[in-house]
């Protein structure tokens, strides 16, 4: 029986899993593969990335090849919903060829492995670990921590996390490194050196800007399931949960826009490190037209323009869109929000309780009131100190 090879991209919160998977699934190679996204987020953001823009994920459903696995489904009913998407995607026509799994980067990695080997038809062919350059150098001692050579860091936060990469790191067939365009050369040098105490079999493969292709990895041995499973029973953990204790995730939803410095100071003074990743779309009342894709990581924060609201395209300032498309938009937009149309935020907080609390507050204050909300209304001015500048990201 030939199997469909699977290759299951897990890794810690923020660390490049989707950047990566967006950038490999331009290759004509797996243009036609499945995605199974197990994603903590009752959102599912990152199966939303993946999918195409006609079709929206659906909670434990396969849309066109795309599983989105998150919320219950992530978690309590994981085996169970990754054995059901494995069956559908055994029956499309054309068959894949091959799955591409993106776990939460809370994900345990045995339980994720598996529930990804449940179905004889299918084989692991990678199991990759994506570890951030950046994080590792800033706070785990350029690995040094995971390997015991330093001690553990006293916050809370981070020596959980610390735990977390060094299970998925011991049960790895392949480490990323990613963002090494960040940090110098040397440092990237010493960060693999330390990763080859910790794991020597592993294969390591350097990636900027999601610069390292699957293709790149040919030659890699599959995972040993047999040591991976020995492995598991010999730390015990062959029954934990599928997720990491204590991290969990809540969305923040509101239609009105962001006040863009009040944002900015928001992320200056209540990011802690306990929160690990947040992850969605937002508005800001100096930018009404455009959709943001917000990303952050630790300290580092993305925002990336995705396109425009159509409250703003029906306008079609620059006369591009036919009258009938127009009519078509205002129809879209007058069975929305009277005065915000489809505008509106959309954000995933993960991390611990104190810090998801914490910066779900800050973000409610960051909103415009509705004085404010007036003066956008009367196109005033908003102070704006986030960046300018567009780079595409290719």
């Amino acid at each position: 029986m030939t199997q469909t090879p699977i290759v299951a991209l897990c890794g810690f919160l923020g660390s490049g899993k989707t950047t990566l998977l967006r950038r490999w699934r331009r290759d004509e190679a797996v243009r036609n593969a499945a995605v199974i996204v197990h994603d903590l987020s009752e959102f599912g953001l990152d199966a939303e990335l993946l999918s195409d823009e006609e079709s929206l994920p659906a909670p434990g459903q396969l849309v066109d090849r795309v599983a989105a696995l998150h919320g219950n489904h992530a978690r309590e009913q994981l085996h169970d919903s990754v054995g059901t998407s494995l069956q559908e995607i055994a029956e499309l026509d054309p068959a894949p060829p091959l799955v591409l799994c993106e776990s939460t980067g809370a994900a345990r990695p045995w339980p994720l492995i598996k529930a990804l080997t449940q179905d004889e038809r299918f084989s692991l062919r990678h199991f990759i670990v994506t570890a951030d350059a950046l994080n590792l150098h800033r706070d785990f001692a350029d690995g040094r921590v995971l390997t015991g050579e330093e001690p553990a860091p006293q916050d809370e936060a981070l020596s959980l996390a610390a735990g977390v990469l060094a299970e998925q790191i011991a049960f790895a067939s392949i480490i990323i490194l990613t963002k090494i365009d960040m940090i110098p050369e040397s440092v990237v040098d010493a960060q693999v050196k330390t990763l080859q105490k910790l794991h020597p079999k592993v294969a390591i493969g350097l990636s900027a800007q999601a610069g390292l292709l699957l293709s790149h990895l040919e030659s890699a041995p599959a995972p040993d399931l047999t040591r991976l499973k020995e492995r598991a029973d010999q730390f015990g953990l062959a029954g934990q949960a599928s997720t990491a204790d204590d991290v969990e995730a809540v969305v923040f939803r509101d239609l009105r826009p962001f006040h863009p410095q009040r944002l900015y100071d928001a992320c200056q003074t209540q990011l802690g490190t306990g929160l690990y990743r947040t992850k969605g779309f937002l508005w800001l009342a100096s930018r009404p037209g455009q959709v943001l894709l917000w990303q952050q990581s630790g300290s580092q924060i993305a925002l990336e323009l995705t396109g425009y609201w159509r409250a703003e395209m029906v306008h079609n300032r620059n006369g591009e869109l036919l009258p009938e498309e127009v009519e078509r938009l205002k129809a879209k937009v007058e069975a929305e929000h009277p005065v915000f149309g489809d505008r509106h935020n959309e954000l995933t907080l993960i991390g611990l309780k104190a810090a998801r609390e914490a910066f779900f507050t800050a973000l409610q204050e960051a909103l415009c009131s509705d004085e404010e909300v007036a003066a956008w209304q009367r196109s005033e001015d908003f102070p704006d100190p986030w960046p300018k500048s567009i780079r595409r990201i290719d």
